[in-house]
């Protein structure tokens, strides 16, 4: 039976076993490796560096998507507000297909009576839960159309709600989920153009730009918005560590909580906030997690800024903003524009 070519470390072995041997002893090493001596000597020939590790492997492919990443850009996407106040309204971690459609109902609520200037989906906008690393239930296998599909009708509900609102979509790890998944199970995918994020979701066609994972927005060169990839045990602890991680001043999502860490030095005053989420609090692949729901409104006027953050909680679940309660009826019903 026929060899596969050695690789790396298997080929110098091969190479260092043909060295050391006469003509019958290289014929016998062909035999075992089931190669004729005419292909062990352009084996030889080609040497270790031109088989430095199988290219099929999964350390390869490993390796060269840190090695692409190590190469980009990793620099925040820059905006600046005009001088007028200007609001930038924050979406974490609604996980669509798990979304809460009534959290989201009643944020939208809010908006649609409080239209923002910018609306930022700070990460894990889609769960990809299909290609994740986690045991998953079979019977949601095959359902990753109509999640992606669920989450283009969320991009495109907001579009017609909010239509003088820019819309911006930072990446988080589920997102980043859809990369490593193509480079290291499928790497014959990976250069399509049509599984990108934008293509996936429509992004251009709804004018939104996306931000790749953990770039982040940097808003008049004081406030950075990102995802994150730190979440913590306790409310405001996420926000401390990010402070930590980054200085300055930032919102970040990933931790599902709300909470605040603030700072003050010789240098000015910092903060840090934590975005909450709009997902169900009663996911099946964890038991009575220590989330909380809500959305935060950032209120820029040039370099000064104000947060607020916005709880959505109760049985029905209801807001408090601007004196007014708001809350779902019973008929309302979750329509998303396709």
């Amino acid at each position: 039976m026929r060899r596969r070519r050695p690789y790396g470390d298997d080929m110098q072995r091969f190479i260092d076993s043909w060295d050391a041997t006469d003509h019958r002893g290289k014929v016998i090493l062909c035999q075992n490796h089931g190669i004729t001596y005419e292909t062990g000597k352009k084996w030889r020939l080609l040497g270790v560096d031109d088989y430095p590790q199988r290219p099929d492997s999964v350390e390869q492919r490993q390796a060269e998507r840190v090695l692409a990443r190590r190469m980009r850009p990793n620099v925040p996407l820059k905006l600046q507000t005009k001088d007028e106040p200007q609001t930038i309204a924050a979406f974490c971690d609604p996980h669509n297909p798990f979304q809460d459609k009534d959290a989201l109902a009643l944020a939208e609520s809010v908006l649609i009576e409080h239209p923002p200037d910018y609306l930022v989906y700070v990460g894990d906008a889609n769960d990809f839960y299909q290609i994740s690393k986690f045991d998953k239930n079979p019977n949601r296998i095959s359902k990753l159309q109509d999640d992606i599909d669920d989450t283009k009708a969320m991009f495109t509900r907001h579009h017609h709600l909010f239509p003088n609102t820019t819309q911006i979509l930072l990446g988080g790890n589920h997102e980043d989920r859809l990369e490593r998944f193509l480079w290291t199970d499928a790497p014959a995918l990976s250069s399509l153009r049509c599984l990108t994020i934008e293509e996936l979701f429509g992004l251009d066609k709804l004018n939104i730009e996306y931000i790749p994972y953990d770039y982040g927005l940097l808003v008049n060169g004081i406030f950075l918005i990102m995802h994150g990839g730190i979440s913590s045990v306790h409310s405001a602890y996420t926000a401390k560590r990010m402070y930590e991680k980054h200085g300055g001043c930032g919102l970040c999502g990933h931790c599902h909580k709300g909470g605040a860490f603030q700072k003050r030095d010789r240098f000015g005053t910092w903060g840090w906030w934590e975005g909450f989420c709009l997902c169900k609090l009663d996911p099946d692949w964890i038991e009575h997690p220590n989330w909380v729901q809500g959305f935060t409104l950032v209120h820029f006027m040039g370099k000064r800024f104000w947060v607020e953050q916005i709880p959505i909680v109760g049985t029905p679940l209801s807001i408090l903003y601007g004196g007014k309660l708001y809350k779902l009826d019973k008929t309302h019903n979750h329509k998303d524009t396709a």
